[in-house]
């Protein structure tokens, strides 16, 4: 029966004719709003949404309350994306979820409304799934953008965040980060609270005057507040002094340091919603999240992490400096065709101690065939380059060229990331 479902939802359309948020928000009417039943918390953002979600949702657990966790893609199986009490969606409840969204979709098809895309689809079932699992808080990452994400068909969430902005996805949401800072912005409602992080000026400015319309208090979380930045052992600390509340000394369960701006983030947040109530148990739970696909080891000196776009790629770098410096490194790399390869090939080759390339191709129509990003590495970098279509060999040869004391880091595309998860299995 998942079998059949999951095939089901595989053959929907990637992007689907839509209706857009009125027509998700009378589905969720139609459904009973489900989504009204819990607290919904709403990330937006270029980079780190995933990881913010996955930072608040490990804290509120911490803090006693049952949570839910909707995010995407997923690395391996499609349950990844909703999440209960940080357990996948068991196949039992995943299909009593798709039932009840398809038992709707029936019957409005049968009216001449259109079939929902995939990510629609996907965002009603967790919705359902959530309500039927009486989870207290949800935490919810937007697909591409934030204004006419379905996800923005909640009415009135209790937090908004919106993490760091860069060029990714131009052809939809704009050409410059200002564009694409004015769609994330879609996500903020009036009067409540906007966590963001200020890293530029001209995006402060758009995320701010979108809430000032909407009387949103708001509460940047700004770069030079995050200090002492340092990587031991894979585990990255760092000192977060803010105007909002005490100084917090935070040690994260990753080398990944752009992950302190994202754990400033979720803290900030659970602290404008809760204030000193929970302190010590937000620190907890932030300190112990593991979040797949950033930074992730998966074998012996070998790790993975799902960049994707430049500004992602070039925070990879500087932790791949700091956290293995003097080791020698090797990448495994491949792009979706979408993507600014040139400018990641770029970043990627100002990696210390680099000593090879392997550049092979993720398993899916969105593939860019790897002489073409070979030809950009040979650009900037004249160290080895191979390549392959297959990512079973890139691995292979990668673990051979690292031998004992190298570093293997594979990287490019969440796609990529799963299927070296899948070949490796994880440590």
């Amino acid at each position: 029966m998942m079998e059949e479902v999951v095939k089901y939802l595989y053959e929907i359309p990637r992007f689907a004719r839509t209706g857009g948020l009125c027509q998700t928000q009378e589905r969720l009417r139609l459904l009973g709003n489900p989504e009204k039943s819990f607290h919904y918390i709403h990330v937006a953002g270029t980079n780190g949404k995933g990881s913010v979600c996955a930072y608040m949702e490990a804290a509120l657990r911490r803090m006693g309350f049952k949570t839910g966790l909707f995010t995407s893609p997923h690395l391996i199986r499609i349950n990844e994306r909703i999440r209960i009490g940080n357990e996948e969606i068991s196949d039992e409840a995943f299909i009593r979820a798709f039932h009840r969204v398809k038992e709707l979709i029936d019957r409005q098809m049968t009216e001449g409304i259109p079939h929902p895309t995939f990510f629609e689809f996907i965002y009603l079932m967790a919705m359902c799934a959530f309500e039927e699992a009486g989870i207290a808080y949800g935490v919810i990452e937007t697909g591409l953008g934030g204004r006419l994400d379905l996800t923005n068909a909640v009415e009135k969430p209790d937090l908004t965040v919106i993490t760091s902005i860069s060029l990714d996805h131009t052809a939809i949401l704009g050409d410059t980060v200002e564009k694409i800072a004015s769609e994330k912005a879609g996500i903020i409602k009036p009067h409540v609270p906007l966590v963001y992080l200020a890293r530029t000026n001209s995006v402060s400015h758009v995320i701010e005057d979108q809430a000032r319309s909407q009387e949103s208090p708001v509460f940047p979380v700004r770069t030079e507040w995050i200090q002492d930045v340092c990587v031991r052992e894979g585990r990255l600390s760092f000192a977060y002094q803010c105007p909002y509340f005490e100084k917090y000394d935070i040690i994260l369960n990753t080398g990944g340091i752009y992950q302190a701006e994202n754990a400033s983030l979720a803290l900030t947040g659970l602290e404008v919603m809760f204030g000193d109530r929970f302190r010590d148990s937000i620190l907890a739970g932030i300190e112990s999240m593991q979040w797949a696909g950033r930074m992730e080891p998966v074998a012996q000196n070998v790790y993975v992490d799902g960049a994707h776009n430049d500004d992602g790629i070039q925070k990879l770098v500087e932790s791949v400096n700091m956290a293995f410096s003097g080791k020698d490194i090797y990448l495994v790399f491949a792009v979706a065709e979408d993507k600014d390869y040139q400018e990641m090939a770029r970043h990627l080759s100002q990696i210390k101690g680099l000593k090879g390339v392997i550049v092979t191709e993720i398993n899916n129509g969105r593939r860019r065939d790897f002489h073409e990003v070979m030809e950009d590495f040979k650009k900037n970098w004249h160290g080895i380059i191979q390549g392959t279509y297959n990512v079973s060999e890139a691995i292979v040869t990668g673990q051979e060229w690292k031998g004992q004391d190298g570093i293997l880091i594979c990287t490019g595309s969440l796609y990529l990331v799963g299927h070296v998860k899948e070949i490796l299995g994880g440590i």
